[in-house]
């Protein structure tokens, strides 16, 4: 008796143990979204998942019966999973679509379901009725994988490249396909064919119209057969880029002005910021603008700057550059200075002064010379050198080694003043004679003293002309 009491328990906790084991550690609940369908259309169904376990799990999804039929979620995640904790509930939304069906009838779609913390597998089976196989095409469903680039920015003034994949996943003939590109900015049709399980790629450049609005907005694209869409669209998201440009409407050269009209162009009907022309610093001085510019510099640079009034999308200015002024002043110049060469008198006389001798604090002797150069064209003749010393000092009779002896030493007896003459016969163009003489003060001279001017008379061009130095300032 104790040998089959002993194996009766054993047979019970042998039961115990199995029950555990195959107690439910996550429930499955299947909710039809659109079950029926047509061949071209994607049946949906909603799975939630019970974890029964108390720690976290997450469960892998997947079917066996690819390539028949495609399980999927929108947007695709690859692999599919859903995540719940303890006692709680996670979903998902799976799309199913028919790969390989060519009958009306209801199919079971298995859907395996497996623990990643206990490894238990589940299999659910998804009903799903085709109801109408139209969309077939000779006995198979269109499978046309399409890939589309378009650059995410877009700027409107230039050409918009686009690129679009076509590869035939089936045997299916496609004679005729046509390509459709639609936005709210732009509209375009391409027709194509598409041999059996070939890869082609189509490319378009789409231009649009330049001021088209900065906005942010979606591009279509859609392959039909007769009319039936074939894929479902492939949407992609862009950027229409806001710029600002400048174009040059015109512009009139002659000599001395040059007049240019400009067009400032943004996309944005509301732009509020500023407009730049370059410009150098002369051409600030002498140009006008409508409407009025202000001057800013950067880099270097100098530029005319605006504030952005736009209407129907540009702001037109002009800028007129006007050198007039400036040749004027320039002509006035030469003028000035071909006037001074012709009347300036063609003899110049510098004075000067050397060996200076200081007693007392002050000046009491100096030599005095005097550079009488012919500076005009012509040789000048009968020079006739006047120098008058005033009374506070007296002329020595000696005169330097190479200096012209005077003609006339003459005091004036009222005024007290020495006049000294010299007399030159010609000077040729460019030729130069010295003079010079001593004189000594009888008072030491203290602080600054002034003599006046040497004069010259002579002749040039049978003309007689008188012209003086310099006056000669001494300070004691």
């Amino acid at each position: 008796m104790g040998l089959f009491r002993k194996l009766g328990i054993l047979a019970i906790v042998l039961v115990l143990y199995a029950s555990l084991a195959n107690a439910e550690l996550f429930d499955i609940t299947v909710e039809p979204v659109k079950d029926r369908i047509t061949i071209d259309e994607f049946a949906k169904f909603k799975i939630a998942i019970k974890n029964n376990i108390k720690d976290a799990d997450e469960y892998r999804i997947y079917t066996p019966d690819f390539p028949i039929w495609d399980v999927r979620t929108d947007p695709i995640v690859n692999p599919i999973t859903i995540a719940s904790q303890p006692g709680k509930e996670g979903s998902v939304e799976l799309v199913v679509e028919p790969l390989k069906i060519k009958d009306i009838g209801t199919y079971a779609v298995t859907v395996n379901i497996r623990s990643e913390k206990t490894n238990q597998l589940k299999s659910v089976q998804l009903k799903v009725s085709v109801l109408s196989v139209q969309g077939l095409i000779g006995g198979y469903v269109p499978t046309v994988v399409t890939s589309v680039g378009i650059p995410e920015k877009i700027d409107p003034r230039e050409e918009i490249p686009i690129k679009i994949v076509l590869n035939n996943q089936n045997i299916i003939d496609y004679p005729t396909l046509t390509v459709k590109i639609e936005s709210n900015f732009m509209q375009e049709t391409i027709n194509t064919s598409l041999g059996p399980k070939e890869e082609k790629t189509v490319m378009a450049a789409k231009s649009i119209d330049p001021l088209t609005n900065a906005q942010e907005s979606e591009v279509a694209v859609s392959l039909l057969m007769d009319d039936m869409s074939i894929i479902t669209p492939i949407v992609r998201e862009v950027q229409i880029i806001e710029y600002t440009d400048k174009e040059m409407v015109s512009q009139k050269k002659s000599l001395l002005t040059t007049k240019t009209v400009y067009d400032f162009i943004s996309n944005n009907p509301d732009y509020k910021g500023t407009f730049r022309a370059e410009t150098t610093l002369l051409e600030t001085i002498f140009s006008s603008e409508d409407p009025n510019a202000r001057v800013v510099k950067e880099n270097g640079k100098s530029y005319f700057e605006w504030d952005g009034d736009l209407e129907n999308n540009k702001m037109r200015v002009t800028v007129t550059k006007n050198f007039i002024p400036l040749f004027a002043v320039i002509i006035l110049l030469v003028l000035l200075i071909a006037a001074y060469y012709t009347l300036r008198a063609p003899l110049v006389i510098m004075k000067g002064t050397s060996s200076l001798v200081k007693s007392e604090g002050g000046v009491t002797e100096m030599s005095v010379t005097l550079h009488v150069q012919n500076r005009g064209r012509t040789k000048i003749k009968d020079i006739e050198v006047t120098e008058v010393i005033p009374s506070i000092v007296n002329i020595e009779r000696e005169v330097s080694i190479g200096s012209l002896q005077p003609t006339k030493v003459l005091r004036h007896e009222k005024k007290g003043t020495t006049i000294v003459k010299w007399e030159i016969d010609n000077l040729d163009v460019s030729e130069e004679r010295v003079l010079s003489y001593r004189i000594k003060s009888k008072l030491s001279i203290l602080g600054s003293f002034s003599f006046p001017a040497a004069t010259a008379v002579f002749k040039a061009n049978d003309k007689t002309f008188t012209t003086s130095s310099n006056r000669l300032n001494i300070s004691g």
